[in-house]
């Protein structure tokens, strides 16, 4: 891209898997203006930064006229309604705008709202000069919503590491995310139950109602096979994937999970379901297994399959790392978009 000053990048700040692509593009030198349209703070604090994120978004349109081109990330309900008008104040300074869908349950957002709602949004999503999706089943899910035929798939990207797993006497599962109902974490709970292995030790890292889900563990006596670890980000979240062997994350509905790609990057095998792109990174029976939303017998059994087989484990946390590698190392992706700038820009 000739001029870096050509395109403004605009997203949140806070903890999330939006945040974590825009801080790799940041990491890894995408020529772009970053603009944060959300931080994460107490809530006076969000009532008041997004006028003054509007603000700062129009003196910028203002007074940088190299731009050519917004880059709009956002995910659904809220965030998507909020970013329509951030969409509008582009095309009124007659920018090139992409609309760059990360929401899990952006299908569900559109079917459930108004009539009314429902062609604001395919009016947008009409109007833009580009859609990127994170799959070929969320291309379809949009190619349902509007007419638009210029919507392009562009992966999540990763950091490829080099993989150094610590050995344990224990088999040590990982779920990194949410928890609640959406990323099966009740399901995780309750396949805990039916693990018949005493070797597995099922880690719970991430945000969410914590209090709840300790209270479930407690009531079921499952205090020596489920750990609740809370939130953790950079060098820690480095460290937790070296110890761990497996992901789990039996979502009912995703885009293209950070926490899953994380792990292959790392050499875990993986236990996940066949929702939103997770098809496009894991393939059932490869470097993972595919169990379908709700079944935690079915979990509980890979779960036992893979905490006693060493090397399957072994073999399907190579694979990851190879298949992550091939379509989702970071620098594939940030040549594809520049890619995607340049064509726009042309």
């Amino acid at each position: 891209m000739k001029n870096e000053n050509e395109v403004l990048m605009i997203g949140p700040e806070a903890q999330g898997g939006i945040s974590s692509v825009i801080g790799l593009y940041k990491d890894y030198g995408l020529n772009v203006i970053n603009l944060a349209s959300y931080k994460k703070n107490n809530i006076f604090f969000q009532m008041i930064f997004y006028p003054f994120f509007i603000f700062q978004y129009i003196i910028t349109l203002l007074t940088n006229k190299n731009i050519k081109l917004v880059h709009i990330h956002n995910a659904s309900r809220g965030s998507f309604l909020r970013k329509i008008f951030v969409f509008n104040i582009a095309k009124i300074f007659r920018k090139k705008v992409i609309i760059h869908i990360h929401g899990a349950e952006f299908d569900l957002f559109y079917n459930k709202s108004p009539d009314l709602i429902k062609k604001l949004i395919t009016n947008t999503l009409n109007q833009a000069d580009l859609i990127i999706v994170l799959s070929q089943e969320w291309k379809s899910k949009i190619t349902d919503i509007c007419s638009n035929k210029n919507i392009k798939i562009l992966y999540n990207p990763t950091i490829i590491k080099d993989i150094q797993h610590i050995k344990s006497d224990y088999v040590n599962f990982l779920f990194m995310g949410r928890l609640g109902k959406r990323k099966g974490t009740y399901d995780i709970i309750e396949a805990a139950k039916y693990i018949k292995n005493p070797n597995v030790i099922i880690n719970l890292y991430g945000d969410g109602d914590i209090e709840e889900f300790q209270n479930l563990i407690n009531d079921n006596n499952l205090q020596d096979k489920v750990k609740i670890r809370g939130w953790i980000s950079g060098d820690k979240k480095e460290e937790v994937y070296g110890d761990s062997d497996i992901l789990l994350l039996p979502s009912y509905n995703e885009g293209l999970p950070m926490s899953i790609l994380e792990a292959m990057a790392h050499g875990l095998s993986i236990i996940s379901t066949p929702v939103g792109g997770i098809p496009e990174a894991v393939e059932d029976g490869t470097n993972g297994f595919l169990i379908q939303p709700g079944d935690y017998k079915a979990l509980a059994e890979k779960i036992d399959l893979l905490a006693s087989d060493t090397s399957l484990r072994e073999k399907m946390g190579s694979e990851s790392y190879n298949i992550a590698k091939e379509k989702f190392d970071i620098k594939i992706i940030i040549k594809e978009l520049q890619e995607i700038y340049d064509e726009l820009l042309k």
